[in-house]
Formats: C-alpha cells, structure tokens, sequence
C-alpha cells in the first residue's frame, strides 16, 4: 500500500536512489576535507578546530540520518508492506535535527570567532580562544542532543505519533513545543551567524584602509632563556582577508541554501499543520546541500587546500599512533623545544598561505631565544619576551 506521501509525490516520490548517492559523496566530501585541514596544520588554531568540528558534523549527518533515510525509503519502494520501525524513526528524527542544530551552531561559532578575533584582536588572544572553543563545542553538542532526544523518549504530539506507519519527520508532525523550540534556536543562530560575520566583514575592510595597531607576539621564557608558551601577533593584511572572505562564504552559502529554506519550511508546517512531500524533499536536498557547501569551499581556498600524498600522510600517522610521525613533531624537538605548538620558519605565516609575517629576526628570536634575547643582541619589534622563574621541586 502505498504511503500519502508517494500517492501525492509526483516528482518528489522517486528520490531516494539520488539522496543516497548524494549523501554517500558528501561523507567522503567531508571526510576528506578534515584529513586535508589536518594535514596543512602544525598548530591547531581555533578557527581550524572549528572547521573541522564542522566537516564532521557534515559527515555524520549524510552517512547516518540522511544515508538511513534514502537506504529504507528505497526498501519500502521494493516492498509495498514494508512500514517504518518504531526505533529506527526515532532515532532518524532524533539525529537528523540534532545535527541540523549542531550544524546550525557551528557555523555561527565560527562567525561570531572571526568577529572576535578582527575586532577584538588583544582580547582574543588573551581570552584563551583554544579552551573556549572547546567549550562551545561541548556546549553546542549537548544542547542539540538534550533538545531533540526528547521526541525520541516522549516529548510529541501523542494525539498521532509521528512514527506510526511511516515517519513524518517535518517539525509540525513530531510536536508543537519541540518545533517551537527548534525554529527558535535555528532562527536565533542565523540570526547571529549574519550579523557577526558582517561586523567581520566590515572590520576587515576597514583596517585594510586603514593603518591599524599591530598587535605584539608575546613570548613566556624561563630564566635561562627557553621558550615555555607564547601568544601570536598581529595576522597579515592578506591572511585577515582570506578567512574573513572564507568565513564569509560559508555563513552566508548556509544562510541561503540551507538555514533559511529550512526555517521557511518549518514555518509554513506548524502554521499549517501539513507534511506535504515538497518539504520533506527540500529538508532532505537542504542538508545535503548544506554537506557539499564546506568542503567545496576549502577546495577554492588555497590556504587549506591538501594534495592526496598529504593526506595519505595524515591517514598512516593516525593509523599508526606514533607522535613521532606527525609532520613537525621532529622538527620541534630538533629546535630543543618542549612546546608542541612550536612551528618552523618556513617563510609564512602562522598557516600554509604564504604570506609574509616576520623577517629573518623573528625567526632568529623564535628558535633561538636564549642566544637573541640574553645576549644583548636586539629585540624584534612587535615581539615582547617575558621571563617567569619556574619553581623546581
């Protein structure tokens, strides 16, 4: 028998074989994209984290939800009896919006990071960007579970359950408080996600114009001179302007082609009461377009861009767990560092883009602290060293 769904479908009733398709190249998409962010990374900056926290909630979403969906649609089209479990629905629904919220939150933790980090740039630095970062991101995950694993233990419409039969996953079938919370968190992070990546925007463009204050690289030495932790500098002019225009991209690619339809659908569902099939074809085509969207866009971006001997690097040192291997790890103890988060010089900045944000007397002072800062020679500008007493026990 067939479902109301297919009998009303149309052109929307014969998808399943492309969700499928599309969602398994989008989980490959992603994953590649995560192992080319980490191979172009010797020290992980928030930002990057945040990256690749989203390439994996992409991930996730289209191999699990999404591939779960399209692989037992195509099932109840090869058999005409075949009904939707009870568990299975539940925890496709419970998934699904999960790591739409997740999504949702990862990109407007990036926006509002980026806005923090061109605003604000001393307060950033000072303000552990790395220890908040993983703070929202604990924060973002346990609130996209705690929300949508409540229809999965009781938290729907019990007048007709949104499992029985087949599964109406659109927000206005599973329950009025849970949709009313949903359109509010969506609403609220796209909301934010666009005004702080226009702060961003604005404020990169302005000290482009203008000449802004640099700010100092801060470098903590012992008294005998050996380098304990440091704070970056100022970015370059063209790095600022690369991941606020990356940045960018993916808010407002988001916004218009996943966030906002999603929102609009939604919507027009609890203000209805319907479950049409053009809407489950639009959440569906929105998630995964939202999926291709991320690694599409580190694919134009030079910076984070990863040929496959990279990343094939990047798989053997994971496989092999052997700290040794990964790429720098040598170098950094070669130098007679204990900090991992030390870089060599390689003519660059902080990450693979290639700009240009120190001379050969950064450099100097960077490696070699004891002999630049100790022996009279001259410090660098833009470069403060301070020297703390460590206490041996």
């Amino acid at each position: 028998m067939q479902t109301l769904a297919e009998e009303r479908g149309g052109p929307f009733a014969g998808q399943p074989l492309p969700w499928l398709i599309c969602a398994l190249v989008a989980a490959g998409a992603n994953t590649w994209a995560v192992l080319a962010l980490t191979a172009r990374q010797s020290k992980w900056k928030p930002l990057e984290l945040l990256m690749c926290a989203l390439g994996g909630a992409h991930a996730l979403n289209t191999a699990l939800p999404i591939a779960m969906y399209a692989v037992l649609q195509l099932r109840k089209r090869a058999s005409a009896s075949y009904q939707w479990n009870e568990g299975l629905c539940k925890v496709f629904v419970s998934s699904f919006y999960t790591l739409t919220l997740v999504t949702c939150f990862m990109v407007t933790s990036l926006a509002y990071h980026r806005m923090w980090m061109v605003r604000w740039p001393v307060n950033y630095r000072l303000g552990e960007p790395r220890k908040q970062v993983l703070q929202t991101l604990t924060g973002v995950w346990l609130v996209a579970f705690l929300l949508c694993a409540l229809p999965a233990v009781g938290w729907h419409d019990t007048s007709q359950r949104f499992y029985h039969g087949r599964c109406d996953f659109i927000v206005a079938k599973v329950g009025l408080g849970f949709a009313v919370c949903f359109l509010l968190l969506l609403a609220g992070g796209l909301t934010m996600g666009i005004v702080c990546v226009v702060v961003a925007l604005a404020q990169t463009l302005r000290a482009s114009r203008h000449s802004e204050p640099t700010v100092p690289r801060i470098v903590v030495e012992d008294v005998h001179g050996k380098r304990r932790a440091s704070l970056d500098g100022s970015e370059p002019p063209r790095t600022s302007r690369q991941l606020t225009a990356l940045v960018t991209a993916l808010v407002l690619l988001y916004t218009l082609l996943a966030g906002a339809p999603m929102l609009a659908v939604s919507l027009v569902s609890v203000r209805d009461d319907i479950d049409e099939p053009w809407m489950i074809a639009v959440m569906v085509w929105c998630s995964l377009g939202q999926a291709l969207i991320f690694p599409s866009a580190l694919t134009l971006c030079k910076r984070y861009r990863a040929g496959w001997k990279a990343v094939r690097t990047v798989c053997i040192s994971l496989l092999a767990s052997d700290e040794d291997e990964w790429p720098g790890k040598r170098l950094h103890y070669d130098a007679g560092y204990e900090d991992a988060n030390f870089e060599m010089p390689n003519g660059s900045d902080a990450g693979p883009a290639g700009d240009e944000t120190c001379d050969g007397r950064d450099n100097m002072a960077e490696y070699f602290p004891e002999t630049y800062t100790l022996h009279g020679l001259r410090q660098v500008e833009r470069m403060q060293f301070l020297q703390v007493r460590l206490q041996v026990i």
